[in-house]
This record gives structure tokens, sequence and C-alpha cells, in this order.
């Protein structure tokens, strides 16, 4: 067997004090081929010798360490390369068969070997923004006009480019040309929904969506929910609201862990493995079903609880704002008294992406409860995000340092999008205007970063499109119906707040009345939702 070491300096040391190459392993539970590599090629006697006597063998986690997959992943995984002593990339490759293995092993690792490789280069300047009119083009094109969705051959989600559709739908801004119907109804009905027990699978092999790859993911689920629910709700489509309650329903069957005991609270498990065996099955005859990781993994259960807090608004469900918030109770405890969010039990802690993804769930907390503990845990956890992972040509670098290629800060598009979504609501919720700035800041960075993703960069548009906007709060006190009426209103410049008790009467505020208001104005409070709803429109011009 292969004595693994886990990724850190430790590991790195070794390698310089004994003249040995870093054997870095990336997979993941969920994934079909690392289990194959992991059956076939790492039990190989020579593969072992070879490990045994020449590397360091280093085992990586993608989910556990999505930073480390970030920079060293060739291409999909399992991943596997040769490293020098300082991290650098000798080779590397995808999945690799036992014989091909042993072969590349030997290649690299001859007795008296040595490397001569350029370091990596810094992280190069940002190219210049291309705008939201560039980025609307590249979507365009990028859409299958015959089957929906984005993208040629393999078709993923892309939630961030349908919320922009979605986003500027509602806004009125032409164009949109049924790109989100086809592509959420392709979604709804082809391959990437289970029929059979509920959930999206991550992504289809065929451009038709026909052929799933069978692995479920917490992270796609989330944004699933969160996207379905809002456009059901925006349409009233029945389907749509349909795949909502059915992911909901997987999610809490399959994936949710008790964490102190049953009956005690909880959080979503990661993901369930692919096993095409199984789903190509009868559902009477699949026996055991696919393994779930348990991992509680703190930025995808922070996405989950805007999911299931505007399925509750929206479908008058206490029961999953209820589960919301056990979610947003086990994420506090990962909360460090420096403010970082630690990412997984004994793993990496401030990873930019859980920082804000994390915050954001806080915050719809806040907004569906009026608590402002959640208020005040969010601004601890994006304080330090933009104090100690500021970068100085702005917005945010993704990780603290680490070694090999961590030491190389890097700026993240979709670290500092979802940084820049966070600290928009929290400015827009709070009138604070120096969390605007930051979230402007992040956006741009985004955007910058996000040149080299394509169409991909949809999402960071959407967010850089929220800030040019006016921005409306409608603040309710001891108003449900109301409250649950606003919040699952699928406008993306409207925030609805429960208040707190002071908070209310400092305002002025009756009982099961709204006030709507801007950063710089306020409409007359109301108790009918319609005369709330003109005021809104009033106030967004």
């Amino acid at each position: 067997m292969i004595a693994w070491e886990p990724w850190g300096d430790a590991a790195f040391a070794r390698a310089k004090a004994e003249g040995k190459p870093v054997l870095l392993h990336i997979g993941a539970t969920w994934c079909h081929w690392c289990h194959v590599m992991d059956e076939g090629s790492y039990p190989h006697p020579a593969v072992i010798r070879l490990v045994s006597e020449r590397f360091v063998p280093v085992r990586v986690d993608t989910d556990q360490r999505p930073e480390i997959n970030e920079r060293y992943n060739m291409g999909g995984w399992p991943t596997v390369a040769v490293l020098d002593a300082e991290g650098e990339v000798l080779v590397g490759r995808t999945y690799v068969p036992a014989v091909e293995l042993a072969m590349l092993l030997s290649s690299v690792s001859e007795p008296g070997q040595r490397w001569s490789i350029a370091p990596s280069s810094p992280e190069p300047p940002p190219e210049p923004s291309p705008g939201p009119d560039v980025l609307w083009d590249r979507v365009k094109k990028a859409f299958d006009r015959y089957h929906g969705g984005f993208g040629d051959y393999q078709k993923f989600p892309h939630v961030g480019i349908c919320e922009w559709l979605l986003d500027r739908r509602l806004r009125g801004v032409d164009g949109e040309d049924g790109m989100l119907a086809k592509t959420l109804d392709a979604m709804a009905d082809g391959g990437l929904w289970d029929q059979e027990e509920g959930g999206f699978f991550r992504y289809s092999t065929q451009d038709d969506w026909s052929v799933p790859h069978y692995e479920k993911m917490l992270e796609d689920n989330a944004r699933l929910i969160r996207l379905y629910t809002r456009a059901a709700t925006a349409f009233g489509n029945p389907t749509w609201r349909a795949r909502a309650e059915g992911a909901v329903r997987w999610a809490v069957a399959t994936i949710w862990q008790d964490t102190a005991g049953p009956g005690a609270g909880g959080a979503f498990g990661g993901s369930q493995d692919a096993d095409e065996a199984y789903y190509e099955r009868p559902l009477p005859e699949r026996g055991e079903a696919p393994r779930v990781d348990p991992t509680v993994y703190s930025g995808w259960n922070g996405l989950m609880v805007p999911a299931l807090i505007r399925a509750a608004a929206a479908w008058d469900r206490p029961g999953l704002a209820g589960l919301a918030r056990q979610v947003g109770e086990a994420l506090l405890a990962r909360l460090e008294e420096d403010g970082r969010i630690v990412r997984a039990p004994g793993g990496v802690a401030g990873l930019l992406c859980d920082q804000a993804e994390v915050a954001e769930g806080w915050l719809h907390l806040w907004q569906h409860s009026g608590e402002p503990r959640w208020r005040d845990a969010a601004v601890r956890a994006l304080t330090w995000a933009r104090d100690a992972l500021h970068a100085p040509d702005g917005g945010c670098f993704d990780a603290p340092v680490g070694p090999g290629l961590l030491r190389q800060r890097r700026r993240s598009m979709v670290g500092n999008t979802a940084f820049a979504e966070a600290c928009w609501r929290l400015g827009v919720l709070t009138g604070n205007r120096d969390w605007l700035t930051t979230a402007s800041a992040a956006a741009d960075t985004a955007l910058a970063e996000g040149e080299a993703w394509g169409f991909m960069a949809a999402n960071a548009c959407a967010v850089r499109e929220r800030l040019d906007r006016p921005a409306v709060t409608v603040k309710v006190w001891r108003g449900r119906p109301l409250l649950n009426a606003l919040l699952s209103d699928a406008h993306a410049d409207v925030l609805a707040l429960a208040l707190d008790a002071s908070e209310a009467d400092r305002l002025g505020l009756q009982e099961g009345h709204a006030m709507a208001c801007t950063l710089s104005a306020c409409a007359r409070p109301s108790g009918d939702l319609a005369e709330v709803r003109r005021s809104i429109r009033g106030l967004l011009g």
C-alpha cells in the first residue's frame, strides 16, 4: 500500500531533504475514475515499489482543497502530477492505467536525474474587463438553440448564466429571446434530472442532455433549487417548481447529516457517488444506493441556506426555514474568533468562496428572521476576507499563502463574484456604502479575471449590473405573509428584511406593515402587498 501524506509544508520539506519529487494525486469521493485508479493502478506492485522508493506521495481531495485543485488540475479527475520540491509541475496527466503509470513514474525518477524547469510565472495583470455587452454577445453565441443550454458537446447547468438571464428578463431588458425557458425546460425534462429518485446530476455527457454523468453534488443542487424556485415564482411554471421541490426532497432524504445526534441539528453532506450500473437498472432492482460523502462543506451549505429560505417563503413551508436555521447554526460553529471559516472538520480555513457563501447564507437568515446575530456573523466573515485576502490591484485573493504554487496568490473570478454578491447584499440591507464600494471592487476584479472564462463569466456580469442599478430594501415588521411574498419575489434588485423590535420602533413601523427604501429615500409604509409593490416600482424607476 502507498503511504499517502497530506498536502502541507512537511511533505515538501521531506521531498527537499530526501531529494525526491512529489507525486500529487487529486481526486474526489464522487469521481468514478478516481475509484478505478485506486482499485487498479495504485495497488500494482511496480507502482507501489516506485512510489515508496522514489517519491513523496501526497493525496488531495478536490472538495476539501479546491484552491490546490485550481492550481494543479490537469484537465479532470483524477489528476496525477509529479512536482519538484518547490511544487513546480514536472509532468501531469489525468487517469493513468497501472502499466502506463509505472512507466511514467520510472521515466521521471531515474536515480541521479536532474530537472531544469522555469519557475511558474507570477500571476499576470488582469486583462481589461470585457463588459456586459461583450459577455452578452458571448452568451448568445454559446446558446444551443436546438437543445437548450450553453456550449458544445457536454452540457453543464451554468446556473450563473440562467440567473443573469432571469435578472434581465425581469428588468425588461430586450434580447433574452427564450434562452432561459428553453434551458430550464431542457434540464428539467432531460437526463440531468433524476426521474426516479430526484435531484440533479452534475452534467450531461451529450449535448441533448440525454446521458448524465451520475454524481450528484450539493453545490449544484443548491444553486439549481434557488434558480428553479425563483423562476417558477416569477412565471408560475409548475414543472419548474416541481423540480425544485424534488431536489429539496432528495437532499433532505439522501445527504442530510445529523451533526449532534438525532433531532439535535445538522447540515448537508457533500455529494452522492456516480454509479452508472445502479442508475441504469429499474428502480426495484437497484439495490444499495451509491455512497454519500458525509463531509459537511461550509461554502456549499452556505449556498443551501438561501435556497431553503426562498423555497420556504415561496411555498409557505416554515419547516424548510427551520432546516436552513439548523444549517446556519452548524456553520456558526465553524466561525473562528478572527472571522475565518473552516471549510470542513480539521481542514483549511479562510478560503474566499467559503467566507462569501457562508456569509450570504447568514444574511438570508437575517432577512427571514430579523435576528441581528446572523448579520453580525456575516460581517465578521466578510471583514476578515476583505482585510486578510485583500489584493493590492483590487478584489481579493482566493486563499491564504501556502506551500507549492499556493505561494502565488490568485484572484479568482468565482471567489470574487461570490464575495461581491455577499458584500452587495450586506451594503444594501445595512445602508453601508463602504460595503458597496468593496463589492464594486470585487465585481470589477471578477470581470477582469473572467476574460479567460468566456461566456462562463456571466455571473460576474450579473453582480456588476446589480451594483450599477438602484436597489430597494423592504423592511417588514411582524407580517409573515407579507414578508414571505416579498422574500419570494424574483426581482434581483429588491431585498426584503424582517426587522427586530428596536429597529421597528425606531422607524415607527406598525405591526404587519412594510416600508420600501433605497439608500436615499423611503416610500410610505403600508400593510397592503399591492401598494408596497407599487412603491417598489416607483423607487426602482
